[in-house]
């Protein structure tokens, strides 16, 4: 709508759109790293109607393309919430329900002109499609964008200190929602048919199907293997038969939002000995005090698989192999000590990972190395 053509200094970079254009540009490649085979589509608000710019699909490089093309002209008149929400109940009534149907409102209007009352006529729609509604306000929050989040149990956010903010909220909007009980009790566990097509090459270019309307001509297309049509990528509907074309890379990939590896806890620092600072192990410490400072230094031996192979609680991160659970320069500064310091432990294998390790393993690998040798 014309709000966002407005800059906000909050917001640094450009206007409203071009900021929000930017972000979902990276949101769309999040949101299928983690759910290869959920859909995706964009409704647009301007002159107070709703504009589908792309269908629902499982296809990043349509939606960037449509991204890429708004521009200016493309926004203006009033923001109409109403609108908005009927255009993707619609869209979203005809999908399964073995998966979570869910809206994202960016707003960066104050006011939204509605046709009708949105609480009477298109709350009670919502809920009875079990769809949650979600809004990111880019300026203040209204009234009705909170009453709907609340509604549906969808999340209502705010932009507070630029775009690492508005980032951190897109990218949460990633994990998919947990399925309420009465979901589950309502319809149970429905089977859904995936077809795993096999890649060819050919030397001369042939008729592929790259969207249900378009077809190109390549050499590489995979085949459906139900009615042998051919599909440019990947994962994709068969615009023939329906059925859903999957790879097994894309499988795992959302196999572990059913299965999350479980928090790690951390492990405590071994108390020190009253009146000194002398560590009971099994290593060589050499302690030199005075009035003011204690410095201790240990010598710890490496074993042949380069890990630390000292009996004391001193160890090294179990997947990069660096030393964490004292400070390897006493000289160092507070928080680089205290990174080393900081470990924490899988509550399955009991192996020990430093900070960053136990970052990475939970938001971007998803799998435990130490469970997963063990398997």
């Amino acid at each position: 709508s014309r709000w966002m053509k407005k800059k906000d200094p909050v917001l640094p970079g450009g206007t409203q759109l071009e900021v929000t254009l930017q972000l979902l540009q990276e949101f769309v490649q999040e949101y299928y790293d983690q759910n290869p085979l959920s859909h995706l589509g964009f409704v647009i608000l301007k002159n107070g109607e709703a504009e589908m710019l792309t269908k629902l699909s499982s296809s990043s490089k349509t939606h960037k393309l449509a991204l890429q093309g708004l521009s200016m002209s493309d926004v203006g008149g009033e923001f109409s919430i109403q609108n908005g929400l009927e255009v993707a109940g619609r869209s979203l009534g005809h999908q399964p329900r073995h998966g979570s149907r869910e809206i994202l409102i960016i707003c960066g209007a104050l006011s939204s002109a509605d046709p009708g009352h949105v609480l009477t006529e298109t709350l009670p729609r919502l809920r009875s499609a079990n769809i949650r509604v979600s809004t990111f306000a880019l300026a203040a929050e209204m009234h009705i964008c909170r009453k709907l989040s609340e509604e549906t149990g969808g999340s209502m956010g705010v932009c507070l200190d630029g775009k690492g903010h508005f980032r951190d909220w897109l990218f949460e909007q990633c994990v998919p929602p947990p399925a309420l009980r009465k979901e589950i009790v309502d319809h149970g566990c429905e089977m859904v048919q995936m077809g795993f097509p096999t890649r060819t090459k050919n030397e001369v270019p042939t008729l592929v199907h790259a969207t249900r309307d378009t077809k190109l001509l390549a050499r590489t297309s995979y085949t459906c293997p139900q009615c042998r049509a051919k599909i440019q990528e990947l994962p994709a509907d068969c615009v023939v038969c329906g059925l859903k074309l999957v790879l097994s890379p894309h499988l795992a990939r959302s196999f572990h939002h059913l299965f999350p590896v479980a928090p790690f806890s951390e492990i405590l620092p071994s108390s020190s000995k009253e009146g000194g600072h002398e560590r009971h192990s099994g290593t060589e410490t050499v302690s030199s005090s005075s009035a003011k400072n204690v410095i201790t230094t240990e010598r710890i031996m490496l074993d042949s698989n380069l890990r630390r192979s000292s009996p004391d609680e001193v160890t090294s991160c179990f997947a990069c192999l660096r030393m964490i659970g004292a400070p390897s320069d006493p000289t160092a500064g507070a928080q680089d000590a205290g990174e080393e310091v900081l470990r924490y432990q899988c509550p399955e294998c009991r192996n020990a990972f430093c900070v960053n390790c136990d970052s990475y393993l939970h938001e971007t690998l998803h799998n435990c190395p130490g469970c997963l040798l063990k398997a």
